[in-house]
């Protein structure tokens, strides 16, 4: 058994490969090369040297030029193998905006409209109820006074949850009916710790198998649209986009997006050929610690983070048949700097026009409620209550000061569970990309990555 602790990665060997841009295009660009130099060395002093990260591929675009993109670190630490430039990463909730672009595909055919009600394509959902826990204790269900809105679940305000965001007694609900579509950290024992612990086994035949469950076994939190929760709102959409369309969720994201952009890294099942670029996924210790108290004695005290899923035997070289477009697609670095860059051109990469300018607008304007916009708390965006709102499947910088956060009025942007991140900047015509593999990491990536790209502007 190997684990991840401080002294492995003490002595970091520092490996960049340079894609692209050189110091004319950062110039050209408005950019800094010499301040851009400072992303690569900050995060192996802050992140690789202490054992809090096992590598990371950064990636910066502007004004339609990559002006950096840089590796270091390692794709698996115990075997010292390193990222390179084309590994592939579980993007998790970075899956959710192809989702929403999937979404705007559809509206521009006319096959769906935001304020469809989503029992129009899933049936069950009309029947919906909504949990109410009264001052004494008790809950009941009543029925819901506006039915969901395909709105409702590209903007997490379905009243659909998560069980991590879910209340005690709704939450008991979705673990005890298994109500995720996603694959699990479960089963922990001393002997898997060293092999992965993923669980590939699904209780669905397919997405439309899981949305039909959740209606009929879960109730909502709150009324739609009368809250903001995080949930499993894209993955419940990625049904709504099959029957809309008549085309298998997976086939239609490779139909419209991924072949159009030349996106051939992304996908649900990692192919044969493509294994070997496949990194190993890791977990903070600290809450696996607090789950797993009795594994507590077996893991060392100065370990940072632990292998959960490794690029050898993972559950994602199994063909998928639950599409989840909320969590479950696999990308590159460089694949979904192409999708970002076409949302930034307002739709087109290219020759290829995927959504219009005016779709791109609708999706990443806020629509949250001005009765509790201010109070969202946004999931995967780094926790920011004032100055953020909720687009179509993204976030939305509304108010860079209020949030404490470097960007401009409009950015719109994502994360995933491994700590992934990008952001598109309108106003500043650039978009990054960075990409990891550490789950609930507690370190705040997103401000000293944001910080480190934005201080090497220069025009």
């Amino acid at each position: 058994m190997r684990f991840v602790s401080k002294g492995i990665l003490l002595y970091l060997v520092l490996i960049s490969f340079y894609l692209y841009p050189n110091s004319y295009e950062a110039s050209a660009s408005g950019m800094s090369y010499e301040r851009l130099q400072k992303i690569a060395p900050t995060l192996n002093e802050l992140y690789l040297k202490t054992g809090k990260f096992p590598g990371f591929i950064s990636a910066v675009a502007r004004k339609g030029k990559v002006v950096h993109y840089e590796t270091l670190g390692f794709a698996d630490i115990e075997t010292g193998e390193s990222l390179k430039r084309d590994s592939l990463f579980r993007i998790y909730s970075m899956s959710k905006p192809i989702t929403g672009v999937a979404l705007m595909i559809l509206l521009e055919e006319g096959k769906v409209r935001l304020n469809d009600p989503v029992s129009l394509y899933i049936p069950e959902f009309g029947e919906t109820k909504v949990l109410v826990l009264k001052d004494d204790g008790n809950s009941e269900l009543v029925d819901q006074k506006k039915k969901m809105t395909i709105r409702d679940l590209a903007t997490h305000t379905s009243g659909l949850a998560y069980d991590f965001t879910a209340n005690k007694e709704l939450a008991k609900i979705y673990r005890e009916n298994n109500l995720s579509p996603y694959f699990s950290i479960s089963n922990i024992t001393k002997e898997n710790l060293a092999s992965g612990m993923i669980n590939a086994e699904k209780p669905y035949d397919d997405i439309c198998d899981f949305a039909e469950t959740l209606a009929t076994k879960a109730p909502l939190m709150h009324q739609p649209s009368e809250n903001y929760t995080y949930s499993v709102g894209m993955d419940v959409l990625g049904c709504v986009i099959e029957r809309a369309s008549g085309i298998r969720f997976d086939q239609f994201l490779e139909q419209k997006i991924f072949k159009p952009l030349n996106m051939n890294d992304t996908f649900f099942t990692v192919p044969e050929s493509k294994k070997d670029r496949f990194t190993s996924l890791y977990a903070e210790i600290k809450d696996l610690r607090r789950f797993f108290p009795e594994l507590d004695q077996s893991l060392p005290k100065d370990l940072t983070m632990l292998r959960v899923d490794t690029k050898k035997m993972s559950p994602y070289f199994q063909e998928a048949t639950v599409f989840d477009g909320g969590s479950g697609l696999v990308s590159s670095t460089e694949d979904y700097l192409k999708f970002a860059q076409m949302l930034l051109n307002g739709g087109v990469l290219g020759d290829q026009r995927i959504i219009s300018r005016k779709s791109v607008e609708l999706m990443s304007g806020n629509h949250l409620p001005d009765s509790f916009s201010s109070d969202a708390y946004l999931e995967t965006a780094g926790g920011y209550r004032r100055g953020a709102g909720i687009g179509l499947t993204v976030g939305v910088l509304t108010d860079p000061a209020k949030a404490g956060q470097y960007g401009s009025k409009g950015m719109f942007f994502w994360g995933g569970a491994a700590s992934t991140i990008f952001w598109i900047d309108p106003e500043e015509d650039l978009v990054a990309v960075l990409m990891t593999q550490v789950l609930g990491s507690s370190e705040r990536l997103r401000e000293t990555y944001s910080a480190l790209v934005y201080q090497a502007i220069d025009d």
